[in-house]
């Protein structure tokens, strides 16, 4: 292999990691915003024991409910060390 092909492969490799994580964030989002309406409220935040505990932190603007941008800034923020 030359440089070019391992360069473009890395590049490759960790765009596919990047749309896993997303996707991943997204699926759990959906999978917490039982009844669909865009956001998850302190009810639906039971299900997520992090999510539940964090509750104030992850109402960013304290309107009682975690839309997604609220909800991918704490996954973001409560993520281990080097993921």
């Amino acid at each position: 292999m030359n440089k070019k092909t391992i360069l473009h492969s890395a590049v490759a490799l960790a765009a596919a990691g990047f749309l896993t994580a997303a996707v991943a964030g997204e699926d759990a989002f959906s999978k917490l915003d039982a009844n669909a309406d865009g956001a998850i409220s302190s009810e639906e935040a039971t299900a997520h024991e992090a999510l539940y505990k964090g509750w104030e932190t992850a109402d960013a603007n304290q309107d009682g409910q975690v839309d997604a941008a609220e909800f991918s800034a704490f996954e973001a923020s409560s993520a281990p060390e080097g993921k």
